[in-house]
């Protein structure tokens, strides 16, 4: 490696050869980093009205608080507006996703957003039944993408996705967060 008059490094050809795979792994471990990091929502939600333990899903009926000062919205496509079941596995001691279903836009008024504004509340709909085997008397929670079946007993919690910008079915925002509420548990 060598210096010219005007400054700058000048490296031989073998110098060079051995940069260039280190600079190349260095751009790479760089962008990998960034792309990982999730950005981080800045509103402020708080659950309301949720339970510490429940007889039957149907009884799920929580709020949501938007403490914050700027508006969130939730998705206009069904189901996706509401929040989905995750039930705790304790054999394999992770949380494990319900049934969801398939995205849907035939809804009423799909180009309006749902807005939960500044300092409000709303109530949120809890779409059990997705996650389970019957509607009606369910005795099985369904795993999402599987055909596997859990007792319906057991932690709960469950999930909704929001963003901070209009969520419509021609507005798709750039960022989507989700909010977990409080593990709770069903003993039919």
């Amino acid at each position: 490696m060598g210096t010219r008059r005007d400054g700058a490094v000048s490296l031989s050809w073998h110098e060079a050869e051995i940069v260039k795979p280190l600079l190349t792994l260095i751009v790479v471990a760089i962008a990998s980093a960034s792309l990982g990091q999730q950005v981080k929502s800045t509103a402020s939600l708080q659950w309301a009205n949720v339970n510490s333990g429940y007889h039957r899903f149907e009884e799920i009926k929580p709020q949501l608080v938007n403490k914050g000062d700027f508006s969130i919205f939730l998705s206009r496509l069904w189901p996706d507006g509401s929040a989905h079941l995750e039930r705790f596995n304790q054999d394999g001691g992770n949380w494990e996703t319900g049934e969801w279903g398939i995205t849907c836009g035939t809804v009423a008024q799909p180009t309006v957003p749902i807005e939960i504004k500044p300092h409000s509340q709303q109530d949120i709909h809890v779409y059990w039944q997705l996650s389970t085997d019957k509607w009606e008397n369910p005795k099985h929670f369904i795993l999402f993408h599987s055909l596997e079946q859990r007792p319906l007993e057991g932690k709960y919690r469950f999930v909704l996705r929001y963003a901070e910008q209009p969520w419509t079915l021609v507005h798709r925002p750039s960022a989507i967060y989700s909010f977990t509420s409080p593990e709770f548990v069903l003993v039919p």
